[in-house]
């Protein structure tokens, strides 16, 4: 793989004018105005409870945060009416938060809510190990926090729930009834009852192979954000030591990937087709400490929680997360996934290879593509190509169009090469393409040869496929997984074997008068200098030359190449950007060229040094 020193810049494509990644002027340009900004909004506006208290608390609005933590501890108390399938072990999106708040703001908690904490803390039974990352993360940090409190004895199930117990089985899917006397989920798992071990474990797991659930809207704040609780908690030393170096980590595997309120890179469990320059969910995270496009801070309850802690970030990290004046590209090892990205300015192409040995995730998930810069939040800015696990009308419970073990990628300079080999049996057989509305400018040969040009303001972008297919701007999204935005649209290309190819510029590369004629001049150099084939079907093997002469090459489940030269997958990097260098599992430096900070995980240190 070319490595970023062999990368050929093209400083003459930078346009004199103000970029659009210049902040606007509504956005907080310190992490300090960002802050304030957002402790104001979320304390009186914000929708979870006890993340509204700790800011009240941090403003010192001590009265109004007592009344809020009261109606935080309200959607806990056994036999409430709210959320009742919470009592299955899925309390943990509220008992987290509601812990954190406790531990950080107990000098200024009035005795009977403190009494009223112990009570439901000690009573409940939302300690459970559920299946999914973010659920065991949230119920192992509460159930060790707790214990930390009221100590390894008070825990004992409110009457409720022993009343309540085969409706905890049946929501949980428990078969083992407890021992007379206990319910389940008052404990952590056997054998670490306060979730101690485990903690430890997702912190060595985080720094070697990323968080759980790694960048996912809905789910990734959840896998990261307990770690900065338990460094601003815990009354363990080393163990806090530990949990501010793997919250810190977490910041450094998203910054690369930041696009001031993108997160332009593979996620699990996520909704591609609701993305838009307006970060969400984990994406305020980033949005918080870095700065770009502002969310709607009153749900920002990802950017709260961080808004509350004294961790600031240091500012070798925030340079490789804003520093994008020349392209680069970011490859990663996380969750089992050789992750790719080519970042140029103001947009970026992504992907994920399960050749590494990892997995390929089906069902909620976030296929590759290309983000950019869209200043119109209402318009979406992720173009991407899947084989879809859902697409069928009234049918998308799972919330995103998915995708399945059919696909494999492979990245190069401003291409994005897509290979399918899809099962006859196959509910979708065919290739799904999302096109966002909001392009200026459109030239669809989609029917004639297989192409689609579309000029978005900040990108350009080419779609080339081997076999022809028919898109219609208009026609709108089949079986959408959201509320759709106008002006979106879809492809299929409907075939058992099938080679799809992004390319993309820069518009300044193009210049022109108008976003037609840039957009044809564009047309023009990829017909003329780029080509994509699928040379076998079977197993399905494709290539693509784009505009630059570089030859990438994908063949399903076998080799993939750059120019001739075959990816290793194993030698894959941890971390590797010009700002990040991870060849082991033990030691990562991040510099900002002035500055070096190597992170050492075997001893647990990380250490500064000047040029």
């Amino acid at each position: 793989m070319t490595p970023n020193t062999l990368l050929i810049f093209f400083a003459a494509c930078l346009p004199a004018i103000l970029p659009l990644g210049t902040a606007r002027a509504s956005e907080p340009a310190s992490f300090d105005g960002r802050r304030e900004s957002l402790l104001e909004t979320f304390a009186t506006e914000g929708g979870e409870k006890f993340m509204s208290a700790a800011c009240l608390f941090a403003l010192g609005r001590v009265k109004e945060g007592n009344e809020m933590i009261n109606k935080g501890l309200d959607a806990l108390e056994p036999g409430n009416k709210i959320n009742r399938w919470m009592h299955g072990g899925n309390t943990g999106f509220i008992a987290w938060p509601g812990i954190d708040c406790y531990i950080r703001c107990e000098s200024s908690i009035d005795a009977p809510t403190r009494g009223r904490y112990r009570r439901i803390y000690t009573g409940g039974v939302f300690y459970a190990k559920l299946s999914t990352s973010n659920h065991k993360l949230m119920a192992a940090l509460t159930r060790y926090l707790a214990t930390q409190v009221w100590g390894p004895d008070a825990f004992k199930a409110d009457p409720f729930f022993m009343a309540k117990d085969p409706y905890i089985q049946e929501m949980t899917g428990k078969i083992k009834k407890p021992m007379p006397g206990q319910v389940w989920g008052t404990q952590f798992t056997g054998g670490d009852e306060d979730g101690a071990k485990y903690l430890r474990e997702i912190i060595d797991s985080t720094v070697r192979g990323g968080p759980g659930e790694f960048a996912s809207r809905p789910y990734g704040a959840q896998n990261v954000l307990p770690l900065l609780s338990l460094a601003d908690c815990t009354k363990d030393k080393d163990l806090a030591n530990r949990a501010r170096i793997a919250y810190e980590v977490c910041l450094v595997q998203l910054a690369p990937a930041w696009l001031r309120g993108h997160l332009a890179t593979f996620a699990p469990r996520s909704y591609p087709d609701t993305e838009a320059q307006k970060p969400w969910g984990l994406a305020t995270l980033p949005w918080l400490y870095f700065g770009g496009v502002s969310p709607d801070l009153k749900g920002a309850k990802a950017a709260a929680a961080a808004a509350v802690s004294k961790f600031r970030v240091p500012d070798v990290i925030v340079r490789a997360a804003t520093e994008r004046a020349m392209p680069y590209f970011y490859r990663a090892r996380i969750n089992g996934f050789a992750l790719n990205h080519y970042v140029n300015r103001d947009y970026a192409l992504f992907s994920r290879s399960a050749k590494i040995g990892g997995r390929p995730w089906q069902g909620q998930s976030y296929p590759c593509g290309v983000m950019w810069e869209e200043p119109d939040a209402a318009k979406g800015s992720h173009l991407w190509i899947t084989n879809p696990a859902a697409d069928e009308p009234g049918e998308m419970g799972i919330h995103t169009h998915g995708v399945r073990t059919f696909e494999q990628e492979v990245l190069g300079r401003d291409a994005l090469l897509f290979v399918f080999q899809i099962d006859k049996d196959n509910r979708f057989p065919y290739a799904l393409g999302y096109v966002p509305g909001g392009h200026r400018a459109a030239i669809n040969d989609s029917k004639k040869s297989g192409h689609l040009f579309l000029h978005y303001g900040s990108v350009l972008i080419a779609v080339s496929s081997n076999e022809s297919f028919e898109w219609d701007p208009a026609a709108g999204i089949l079986a959408p997984a959201s509320k759709p935005r106008s002006g979106d649209s879809e492809f299929r290309v409907k075939a058992p074997a099938l080679a799809i190819a992004i390319e993309t510029a820069l518009p300044s590369e193009f210049p022109a008068a108008t976003a037609e004629e840039s957009l044809a001049k564009f047309r023009d150099r990829i017909l003329a200098a780029s080509t994509i084939q699928l040379t076998h079907s079977k197993p399905a093997s494709g290539n693509y030359r784009n505009r630059h002469g570089d030859m990438l090459t994908c063949t399903f489940d076998g080799q993939d190449s750059i120019n001739g030269t075959p990816i290793d997958y194993k030698a894959w990097p941890i971390s590797e950007s010009p700002w990040t260098s991870q060849k082991t599992p033990t030691l990562l430096d991040v510099t900002d060229g002035t500055k070096t900070r190597t992170y050492d995980f075997e001893h647990w240190t990380v250490t500064e040094k000047s040029r």
